[in-house]
């Protein structure tokens, strides 16, 4: 629908440049965590145009580490129980919300 006209950048323009990991460890990233072992079958497989020969990197990803970390389980029972109706209430509060609903509600 729109005609675009693009011009390459120069070699040493910074704009929008990130540096990022070299080699495996930036496969890993890019798709998403994946092993390095499911990373090796793509590649010798050859199911990705591009993907470079993979090598398991001695770097602990951090990421994949918080992932794999085990929550403290919610209790089965809790310590106090409410007797009456209305003794214990749950509700979300919030406000005032800006911006305004069409009717006016904050």
């Amino acid at each position: 629908m729109f005609a675009l006209t693009a011009t390459q950048a120069p070699l040493n323009s910074k704009c929008f440049q990130m540096e990022l990991e070299e080699g495996s460890q930036l496969w890993h990233n890019q798709f998403g965590h994946l092993s390095y072992s499911g990373l090796k079958t793509l590649s010798s497989k050859q199911m990705v145009n591009g993907l470079p020969t993979i090598t398991i990197s001695r770097e602990i990803c951090t990421h994949c580490l918080a992932g794999k970390q085990h929550q403290k389980s919610m209790p089965k029972k809790s310590i106090w129980r409410a007797s009456n109706k209305l003794q214990l209430v749950h509700a979300n509060i919030c406000g005032p919300i800006n911006p305004m609903s069409s009717s006016n509600k904050r």
